[in-house]
């Protein structure tokens, strides 16, 4: 799932709440979900956002010019020139490429974190804040409880303030607000425990998807939901019972384009539009970037406990092919420090 959107009552103001995922696919290292709730003047759908947020904001990629190579802090300001280099908010999958791609997510990331959330931080803590479930798997899976960096970890914290308050400043403009970021951080061991219990990786991202914007989601007014499709599933219905038990569900209609429910009770009323590439949104690809960069400190992480103890092991990204490498140079340590596999790798 991918974007929600909540009215509050007749004050022209809407909430919207933007879910989005990273590592869904990869063998090694967490599943990241994301939901982000905004606040924004009724007559500004998330459709229009990045026309609004211009030029300051992106959903281009930044062009290789000698200014955008420079330190973070010449984004989303102006050149001597007065020319505006934007700060690059989009899908992140399209963020994380190439020779700037971990500068450029570590950025947008933390600028987006930062309007809730005050950097230097140490990362284990702030992902206790983002998933307070998270605190067992943090404190007990060696890497991640061997993993105490400060962030940012490349970006200077000058050039992180500078990010964050150009964002500040130019969603302050257009009266728009991110008022809360929660996530749902599963290692590969919680990840298995939760497959066990749902049976299909598919039914379990739907699943924690929806009760994880069903957190952010104020229990009093109307909602609007967009949300990417998950895996092709044009049926949604089953999901949307189990997450809101007791509400009446409607049908609006199934397709392969647009599957359209309503989620009817008594003091709210939601209504979810689940369709491919939600990422065009920029709430949306703002809790993308969140769950990218979050994958991406833990796979720091998983790769340093490794090189620490095999100091010629390749890094991976963690998807099947790399993965099984990993896994095969990593056996016989595996084996004598007593890690099992299912800590390590996901069933599926």
């Amino acid at each position: 799932m991918k974007d929600a959107v909540v009215t509050i009552g007749a004050m022209g103001w809407v909430h919207h709440i933007a879910t989005d995922e990273a590592g869904y696919g990869p063998t090694l290292g967490p599943l990241v979900i994301t939901a982000t709730l905004w606040s924004a003047p009724r007559e500004h759908p998330p459709g229009i956002w990045y026309s609004l947020l211009a030029p300051e904001i992106t959903v281009a990629p930044l062009k290789k010019t000698r200014a955008s190579n420079q330190r973070c802090e010449t984004h989303c300001t102006k050149t001597s020139m007065d020319r505006v280099i934007p700060l690059w908010i989009a899908d992140s999958k399209k963020v994380y490429t190439g020779n700037s791609g971990w500068h450029n997510l570590e950025k947008a990331a933390l600028a987006i974190l930062g309007q809730v959330y005050q950097f230097p931080c140490d990362w284990r803590n702030l992902v206790r804040q983002l998933d307070p479930s998270a605190r067992p798997w943090l404190q007990t899976v060696p890497w991640l409880a061997a993993f105490d960096r400060n962030l940012p970890l490349t970006c200077k914290s000058a050039e992180i303030d500078a990010a964050t308050q150009c964002l500040s400043e130019t969603l302050a403009r257009n009266d728009f607000r991110l008022e809360q970021v929660r996530v749902h951080f599963l290692p590969a061991i919680r990840f298995n425990q939760l497959l066990e219990r749902f049976g299909k990786k598919s039914d379990m991202l739907s699943r924690l998807t929806l009760e994880l914007a069903r957190q952010v989601t104020p229990e009093v007014g109307q909602a609007h939901v967009w949300a990417d499709k998950h895996g092709g599933r044009d049926r949604y219905a089953q999901h949307l019972e189990d997450v809101f038990p007791g509400d009446f569900i409607r049908v609006v209609q199934e397709s392969r384009e647009i599957s359209e429910y309503e989620v009817q009770a008594s003091q709210r009323n939601i209504r979810f539009c689940f369709q491919a590439k939600a990422e065009s949104y920029f709430i949306v690809a703002a809790s993308s970037i969140v769950s990218k960069y979050l994958r991406e400190v833990a796979m720091c992480a998983f790769n340093e406990y490794w090189r620490q103890l095999k100091p010629d092991l390749r890094p991976t990204a963690g998807y099947p092919e790399d993965a099984r490498r990993f896994l095969r140079e990593i056996a016989t340590l595996m084996e004598e420090i007593g890690i099992p596999a299912t800590t390590v790798r996901r069933l599926k």
